[in-house]
């Protein structure tokens, strides 16, 4: 079992933090509501200069495990709304430590809002899914006697090499194989097919918005 965290949620989210039958009943034209919370992080990728500890935003990235559907894509932590599920709010913070081991200490804002179709055994469905922008505690060092750093966001290992927050995540593996950091020209590329990030379309376009709303 995960332990439960407290997290905040600014004034203008308070729409979103409501119980997750009402939310539902307000909004008949969808049949099933899915979440995601995009993390992201700066940090340098050189562990020789100690000065430099942030760099350009990246957003983590899972990849899609082979034995699932739409097999090596990659995208942030999501999945579909629980009855057990408070709000839709609870329900982004649930699918973000199951998919990732990360425990979202604030909802930042909305990303946007998807919508699709799909078919199964006859009956159509119709889907939305709502991304929010997150903020994790692993990033305050809240965790960091559990992951054996006494509180601090890096630690020594090894000589040069510095272990960071941002190298903890923990996969449901039967779900996604492994996960990166990308920075927003690596998310770009992807969806133009160039890079090496399988990127769904709407997926993608969430992610690019993320990193404008992180850019403010």
């Amino acid at each position: 079992m995960h332990q439960n965290l407290t997290f905040t949620i600014p004034p203008h989210l308070d729409e979103y933090n409501v119980p997750l039958s009402s939310f539902k009943a307000a909004r008949p034209q969808w049949t099933n509501f899915v979440v995601g919370g995009l993390v992201f992080s700066r940090f340098s990728r050189d562990s020789q200069n100690k000065t430099n500890e942030e760099g350009e935003p990246r957003v983590l990235l899972l990849q899609r495990a082979l034995t699932d559907s739409l097999p090596g894509y990659w995208e942030g932590p999501g999945g579909g709304c629980e009855e057990t599920d408070e709000t839709i709010l609870t329900a982004a913070v649930r699918e973000v430590v199951e998919e990732s081991g990360l425990h979202v200490s604030r909802i930042v804002d909305l990303v946007g809002v998807e919508e699709w179709t799909k078919e199964k055994n006859g009956t159509m469905f119709f889907v939305a899914k709502f991304s929010f922008l997150v903020e994790v505690h692993e990033a305050q060092g809240v965790f960091g006697e559990i992951a054996g750093t006494g509180g601090e966001k890096t630690v020594e290992v090894e000589g040069d090499a510095v272990q960071r927050w941002e190298d903890r995540v923990r996969l449901e593996p039967s779900e996604h194989s492994t996960f990166e950091w990308a920075t927003e020209e690596q998310v770009r590329l992807g969806l133009e097919g160039k890079g090496k990030y399988k990127i769904l379309e709407d997926e993608g376009r969430n992610l690019m918005k993320g990193f404008r709303m992180v850019a403010q």
